[in-house]
């Protein structure tokens, strides 16, 4: 425009003058022939004015007038126009499918309703867990365009609006038939308007008479699929691992295993059948290694606590994604593995709390056991507390009276742990926190200081671990072979391998170092924590009191059902007569053994389980004479003196094993493990042991890697070599 108002002219209409000498000029005429025509003699037209004009006229037939011409170069000698032209196509670009609307919108003046229609900001914000972006669709200062092209959006997205107009507003989305209108926060003119994209349709905003379309087509989020790739299994440390396959969209942020009680399995004759309740209830046991991303992965789950443990369940996995949608597995037949206890009383308290959970209407069942567990409390209790907390147990049993039990049931785990070694179990807590903080910090590649605390920590950890396996007397029976013996110098080499590669920068062998004494440790496990299936095992612990206290399991078992025949009128004792004849023999042969032998010095505990067994054949006569409360009455005398005889076989094995110790001490016998291993032989075939010249050697071929890696005259070959050598170490 300033080129334009610049080269205008005063005269804007050309003369007929300039007009011909225009025309000659564009014609190619020359001698001004056109102009020549016009001219007049000043003495008269003759012969020789005639021929002039007749000349004239035959080159005047060749003017003619050229197509205008755009042309600024007088007046733009620089080419500034040209520039202006740059930027109204960078412009047109950048405006994006807004280009026409704007540059219209330039030269034609907004309506009233446009202006009516005030301000407004509207996008698309899908949901946090997808991991989009927002998709804008309108500014504050874009006036509402009509009809847009199509949006995609995942479901679960919410449109929102912040609107200051001038006239009332409308967000809504329509769906055949169907139209979703947003929710107002504010007043009629002004405020924040928001819709949830659940199905695709076309989203309008409307303002001041205007209305702007945006075709929406919603990406539907399927619900997660799961599936077991490999059949779930009981691994050394008692936990229940297996491997599964997540499909998402987006991955799962929860899973679970959801347990039902088997109810086919067979159970033993003695134990109490599932409740209706139990077989129709589900449990939902955790499982964090399930949530991420789709894929396969393997996962360990430690249900050792659950009261299901031991019997046969059918599992299947549950993944939630983060829209709250669910997907399941095909179920699955698996026994739960379980702890092993070695404590008479832990065992029994476990027992009875799986009674409780299966079988909660047969609750007297347990009351009566943890009466019969609390006869004789100064014979068979060395701390008083247990003998309390037995006792309250009881009376929680009792006052529950057949109502819910799950409190109960989960506060006799803790109380089942106590007896049996409060401890060791505390100490392998800490070893276990201890060890896991070592492995986070080896992964992210922590200080140096802090790697080095952490060893310290475990180091003292891994201590009183020992220790406290070392007196809990868990681990009876014969010495292994001197080759799967690993000593507590060998564990604080290794864990001085794990700091030392760690410093080194080998932080994936450092890591594999402690996977390494991880393994070994759980080699270390006293068998109280080594994994069983379902029901049926073997229960001894091993040693005599063990095989006494198995008696008084089935004497006990014998006493609840024999309690529960007298209540019937008519009931026949025969068979019971007949179990009660074998346990007296089981008792009879049990006595033989333990002639001559060292496990009853003083013989009061053959005095007692001779007592024991008269009171067992008192009692198979009353049982085959259907006198139950005389039977009853003998089975209780016969537990009492079993508790007794069993008492006196366990002080005998502690004097036992504390001579041992003392003679370990003096030299005589080789010094053992906490296992009952011989200490100072050769370490284990299944795990390598690292020496410290194994370490030190690592080492220093780190050190080399990296010196050859910084010399700048390398090859890129070399350097490629050098970099894949450093990865693998």
């Amino acid at each position: 425009f300033a080129i334009a108002w610049r080269g205008r002219r005063a005269d804007l209409w050309p003369t007929r003058r300039e007009a011909l000498a225009r025309l000659e000029e564009d014609g190619g005429v020359r001698h001004d022939a056109l102009l020549a025509l016009e001219d007049r003699p000043a003495a008269g037209a003759g012969p020789l004015w005639d021929a002039h004009l007749a000349a004239m006229r035959e080159k005047a037939l060749a003017a003619r007038l050229r197509p205008p011409r755009m042309t600024a170069n007088a007046v733009d000698r620089y080419g500034l126009r040209y520039a202006a032209f740059a930027a109204l196509a960078v412009g047109w670009i950048a405006a994006g499918s807004d280009a026409g609307s704007r540059l219209i919108a330039g030269f034609i003046p907004s309506d009233p309703a446009a202006a009516a229609a005030g301000y407004a900001d509207l996008w698309i914000e899908p949901p946090v867990y997808t991991g989009k972006a927002p998709i804008y669709l309108l500014h504050a200062n874009d006036s509402l365009p009509g009809a847009r092209k199509e949006i995609e959006a995942p479901e679960g997205s919410v449109v929102k609006a912040q609107v200051n107009a001038r006239a009332r507003f409308r967000l809504a989305l329509k769906s055949g038939r169907e139209t979703l209108v947003g929710a107002r926060e504010g007043g009629e003119r002004s405020g924040r308007v928001s819709l949830v994209l659940s199905t695709s349709g076309t989203l309008t905003l409307r303002a001041g008479g205007r209305e702007g379309r945006w075709p929406v087509r919603v990406i539907d989020d399927r619900a997660p699929a799961v599936e077991f790739v490999e059949a779930p299994k009981a691994d050394a440390n008692g936990r229940l691992i297996f491997s599964a396959r997540i499909e998402d969209d987006y991955g799962a942020v929860k899973g679970s295993l959801r347990l039902r009680l088997d109810a086919s399995q067979e159970r033993p004759l003695d134990a109490p059948a599932f409740s209706k309740d139990a077989i129709e209830e589900e449990r939902l046991a955790p499982v964090d290694g399930l949530a991420g991303p789709s894929g396969a992965r393997s996962v360990a789950v430690d249900l050792h606590s659950d009261p299901w443990a031991g019997l046969k369940v059918v599992a299947t996995l549950v993944v939630v994604d983060a829209a709250g949608q669910s997907g399941e597995s095909a179920p699955t037949s698996v026994a739960l593995p379980t702890r092993e206890f070695f404590n008479p009383l832990a065992r029994a308290v476990i027992e009875q709390r799986q009674s409780l959970a299966v079988a909660a209407n047969e609750w007297r069942r347990a009351e009566w056991a943890f009466n019969g567990m609390t006869l004789g409390p100064e014979y068979f209790f060395d701390r008083p507390t247990d003998y309390l907390l037995l006792r309250t147990a009881m009376w929680r049993i009792n006052k529950e009276a057949g109502g819910d039990y799950k409190e109960t049931v989960a506060d006799f785990w803790p109380l089942a742990l106590q007896l049996e070694d409060e401890a060791l179990e505390l100490a392998r807590r800490r070893l276990e926190a201890a060890k896991e903080a070592l492995k986070n910090a080896l992964e992210i590649g922590a200080p140096d200081s802090e790697i080095e605390r952490l060893t310290e920590e475990m180091r003292a950890a891994l201590q009183q671990y020992l220790q406290a396996l070392a007196q809990s007397g868990e681990a009876p029976g014969d010495s292994p072979p001197p080759d799967e013996v690993v000593t507590s110098a060998d564990l604080d080499e290794m864990l001085d391998g794990v700091r030392d590669l760690a410093k080194a920068g080998a932080g994936e062998a450092a890591r594999q170092a402690l996977s390494d004494l991880e393994a070994l440790l759980n080699n270390l496990r006293p068998p109280s924590r080594t994994a069983r299936g379902g029901g049926g095992q073997d229960r001894r612990s091993g040693g005599p009191a063990g095989e006494a206290g198995d008696l008084i399991g089935r004497q006990r078992e014998l006493s609840d059902r024999s309690f529960e025949r007298g209540q019937t009128r008519g009931a026949v004792g025969d068979d019971l007569g007949e179990e009660q004849s074998g346990i007296a023999g089981d008792l009879s042969e049990f006595m033989k053994a333990l002639e001559g032998g060292k496990a009853d010095p003083s013989g009061a505990a053959t005095s007692a389980l001779q007592r024991a067994l008269g009171d067992m054949r008192r009692s198979e006569e009353a049982l085959k004479g259907e006198d139950f409360d005389a039977a009853n009455d003998a089975m209780e005398r016969a537990i009492a003196s079993l508790r007794e005889g069993a008492g006196e076989l366990a002080r005998a094995e502690g004097a036992e094993a504390r001579g041992e110790a003392a003679r370990s001490g003096d030299g005589r016998r080789p010094m053992r493990d906490p296992l009952g291993r011989p200490i100072g032989e050769a370490a284990g075939q299944d795990v390598d042991v690292p020496d410290q010249s194994d370490a030190q050697k690592a080492r220093e071929l780190l050190e080399e890697l990296r010196r050859r890696l910084s010399d700048g005259e390398r090859t890129q070959d070399e350097i490629d070599y050098l970099e894949r050598l450093l990865e693998r170490f």
